[in-house]
């Protein structure tokens, strides 16, 4: 069988997965965006990072999927950094929504959307790769669906006193914020992205609450309608989500998408298991 190496990173955290005869073995090392790195930036950061077992293993391809790899240029330089320590492999750059598309539609067109601290979406077919995907715009100005708007969502909800009282002082208890504490973590702090999507622990904690519920899928028919409706998809076309958010609400993002007359295909935590099938099949 060939040796395959399956890089999946974001800006946290770097995931490298090894298929061998030996069987399949991942580990994580930091990660990296290598929209924000120059090219010698993104050689030194990928080197440093390749665990000990990987550089030792002559892999046969080689496919690194990383968040920031927009153009021709990020490509060029992972290919290159992964050339210099696999020189005889067949190596393949391109960017983490190829990589959740590759998980979620396999070897069939769909729509490919990722929900986790942010969001995105693109439509995809097999032979093409992605073909038109929607500006996820951050969670300023958009990334509806995602773990920061629902936060920045409930943030709102509370401090606004949107609803009961008895819900919004539950929310002040339970994550000892107040509203000082809030704005000075959202204005003042870096990461404010990464502070609000750690607000759907709480969100996942009470969402047996009908405000709750609510908002959750609120904030998913609005990713639906904001990201996936502007693409004008083919109607038989199948949405697949990846992503600790998507995962957790499923049953909010399944009721949502019913509402909104989406049909989803799958709902997967991570890309890792579904990447290596469809690598494997190749």
């Amino acid at each position: 069988m060939k040796q395959r190496l399956i890089v999946d990173s974001g800006s946290t955290k770097c995931r490298w997965i090894s298929i061998t005869a030996g069987g399949v073995e991942s580990s994580d090392t930091p990660g990296f965006n290598p929209a924000l790195l120059s090219d010698s930036d993104i050689a030194a950061t990928f080197l440093a990072g390749a665990p000990t077992r990987c550089r030792a293993t002559g892999y046969d391809q080689v496919w690194i999927y990383a968040a920031g790899c927009r153009s021709a240029r990020e490509e060029s330089a992972l290919t290159a950094a992964a050339l210099a320590l696999w020189p005889g492999a067949e190596v393949h750059s391109a960017s983490d929504m190829l990589g959740a598309a590759r998980a979620v539609c396999g070897h069939e067109p769909g729509i490919a959307c990722i929900l986790g601290t942010g969001s995105n979406c693109a439509l995809y077919t097999p032979s093409r790769g992605i073909v038109a995907s929607t500006p996820p715009l951050g969670y300023v100005l958009g990334d509806e669906g995602s773990g920061a708007d629902i936060g920045k969502a409930i943030v709102n909800r509370v401090l606004k006193r949107l609803w009961s009282k008895e819900l919004c002082d539950r929310f002040l208890s339970d994550t000892a914020l107040s509203q000082d504490s809030i704005i000075e973590k959202v204005y003042r702090s870096p990461e404010p992205n990464r502070f609000l999507a750690s607000l759907t622990r709480w969100a996942a904690a009470n969402i047996s609450s009908p405000e709750v519920d609510a908002l959750v899928t609120e904030r998913f028919r609005a990713f639906i309608r904001h990201n996936i409706r502007p693409l004008s998809p083919a109607p038989e076309l199948r949405a697949g989500f990846v992503g600790t958010v998507a995962a957790v609400f499923e049953r909010q993002l399944r009721e949502a998408a019913a509402g909104e007359s989406l049909a989803i295909s799958c709902v997967e935590a991570s890309p890792e298991p579904l990447l290596i099938r469809f690598h494997s099949s190749l």
